[in-house]
């Protein structure tokens, strides 16, 4: 029954879902749809962070840019731990007896929402700096222009060099807050 939503009482008593749309779909999709995908997924995500985080951005910024190369490999590792703490979380749950269906779905969720929250982020702290490289620090025009950026390369580049320039992108804006987050020790550490 794949590309159809349905919903009943599973052989363990909880309610499961059947996926509306297979995750390998997206493998299958469009040029056009997966740009349109990032664009939204990187407007929405980055703006839902620009409204909550606003005041960091500009410090962020700075943090990222002043070392580009050393933000994105500290950029993955904030992927990687977040991915590694999901993971955890469902081996530790599963471990006690408590993953079922439903659990394990709650917690992808969450990964999901982890990953988009991070990556937005990480757009918007690019596009802070882009608009700044430009003459003026616009968060929601740099978004936007991320957005753009992020769209045409999913239109134009084959799958899996799309997602490694989208996830480089969101890697360059996080990783300056990573590796000062990381290092914060060090630096409290040192006199004057």
């Amino acid at each position: 029954m794949a590309g159809t939503a349905a919903f009943g009482v599973g052989s363990d008593g909880w309610f499961t879902a059947v996926q509306a749309v297979e995750p390998a779909a997206i493998l299958d999709a469009s040029g056009p749809v997966l740009a349109t995908l990032a664009f939204v997924a990187t407007v929405l995500s980055g703006g839902a962070v620009l409204s909550v985080a606003g005041g960091r951005i500009d410090d962020a910024v700075d943090a990222s840019m002043a070392n580009p190369l050393v933000s994105v490999v500290y950029g993955l590792v904030a992927f990687g731990l977040v991915v590694f703490l999901v993971g955890y979380a469902v081996s530790q749950l599963s471990r006690f007896g408590v993953a079922s269906g439903v659990l394990a779905t709650l917690l992808l969720i969450v990964l999901c929402l982890l990953v988009l929250s991070l990556s937005g982020f990480g757009f918007v702290v690019v596009g802070a700096w882009l608009t700044t490289a430009v003459g003026g620090r616009e968060p929601w025009v740099g978004l936007v222009a991320v957005g753009l950026v992020c769209a045409t390369v999913w239109l134009v580049l084959p799958f899996a060099v799309a997602a490694v320039v989208w996830l480089a992108l969101a890697c360059l804006g996080v990783g300056g807050p990573t590796r000062r987050w990381i290092h914060a020790d060090e630096a409290e550490a040192t006199p004057g």
